[in-house]
């Protein structure tokens, strides 16, 4: 039978809090659209709802029964959709442009990460966020000579002004 103590909880809510909350502070230096309690929140949230289905729906033979397991799936079935949606919001689509690509991919990794934490796989968690991380972080460096050599798309997440559009017009930062 799978009991998951209120501490266990909080540890997966804590989890998904300090996971979500340290790719949200990439965008947020970055200025773009979706940031730091935007992530986090997304985090949070994916791992309430895993950790719902997993208190409700679990019952009393655990997650080992079929029910419970077509339960956990159909959660995360949803998640992955509505995540869909809400990562869709970020993406702007200018003349010939796009931007907030990134981010919105950015969202649905969030949201696994969350959903990691809630089904108490701490250290997937925590490998899925150092991966993210790389990619916004360390691939952003990498890319900026293929800007140079002109081998990059124009698709951007270029940081927004407060009138919605890009900061700079004219200037891709694709990220």
């Amino acid at each position: 039978m799978i009991t998951i103590t209120a501490a266990e909880a909080a540890i997966r809510i804590a989890a998904a809090l300090l996971f979500g909350a340290a790719v949200g502070l990439e965008r947020q230096i970055g200025k773009h659209p979706a940031g730091f309690r935007t992530m986090t929140l997304i985090s949070i949230g994916s791992a309430a709802f895993v950790l719902v289905v997993l208190e409700v729906g679990a019952g009393s033979s655990g997650l080992k029964s079929d029910s419970a397991a077509q339960a956990t799936s159909r959660v995360l079935q949803g998640l992955t959709t509505g995540i869909g949606f809400l990562g869709a919001g970020t993406i702007i689509r200018a003349d010939k442009s796009v931007h907030g690509l990134t981010t919105a991919a950015a969202v649905w990794c969030v949201a696994a990460i969350g959903a990691a934490c809630g089904l108490g796989s701490i250290a997937l968690a925590g490998m899925l966020t150092g991966a993210a991380l790389i990619t916004l972080v360390v691939l952003k460096i990498a890319e900026k000579p293929l800007h140079a050599m002109g081998l990059t798309a124009k698709d951007t997440d270029a940081p927004h002004n407060k009138n919605g559009g890009a900061a700079n017009p004219g200037e891709t930062d694709s990220d």
